[in-house]
């Protein structure tokens, strides 16, 4: 069976994933997820391995932590911070750091984007200043402009997650959708497709 969701607003689910995710970006410019390989689903998001990987339980009352990387757990205190204080969901910020940085605080991008949430200087200035490396300065002010971006978006995932990626001005001169960038186009499916998978074992 071929699952294909084509995720257009903020609260699409990926709910019956098995296997493989594949992704793209359809004629229409929405984001499509898919279980298999596709016209419009052509690259692999996630493997089978790191779909189906087993998710142990964690202490009576407490989130088991997402599998992205083995020291995604020391960061859950500031990311549930963060999405408390921004009304973000804290899978969408998990998404973002696997997807950026793969939870390495240290990170640095040949453009200069920096720590967890791959701030550029500039950006971080912007939405609050203070350290890049540190984790949970990084993680407070990338949320503060996600939800910045998700706001001038009207909510929609898709559109703010293009603009983190390719700058909010970006999206508008494409006609409000996904900028025609090869690197935003595969970044944007990518994001999502961590989503949904953290929002399926959260």
């Amino acid at each position: 069976m071929r699952l294909i969701i084509s995720v257009a607003g903020f609260c699409s689910v990926f709910t019956s994933a098995h296997g493989q995710i594949f992704g793209g970006i359809s004629d229409a410019g929405t984001v499509v997820l898919s279980n298999t390989q596709g016209e419009e689903a052509k690259t692999l998001i996630v493997a089978a391995s790191l779909i189906d990987a087993p998710v142990k339980a964690g202490k009576t009352g407490a989130r088991a932590p997402l599998p992205y990387a083995s020291s995604a757990k020391e960061f859950l205190p500031f990311i549930d911070e963060a999405s408390g204080v921004y009304r973000i969901p804290a899978e969408l910020i998990h998404a973002v750091i696997a997807v950026e940085s793969n939870y390495n605080p240290r990170a640095v991008s040949p453009k200069g984007a920096q720590g967890l949430m791959q701030l550029m200087p500039a950006t971080a200035l912007r939405f609050g200043g203070g350290d890049a490396f540190d984790p949970r300065q990084n993680i407070l002010i990338g949320s503060r402009y996600l939800r910045w971006l998700l706001d001038q978006f009207n909510q929609n995932m898709e559109l703010a997650v293009a603009a983190y990626n390719a700058g909010e001005g970006a999206v508008v001169k494409a006609g409000y959708r996904i900028p025609p960038y090869t690197e935003t186009m595969k970044y944007v499916p990518n994001v999502l497709a961590h989503y949904q998978r953290a929002l399926r074992i959260s």
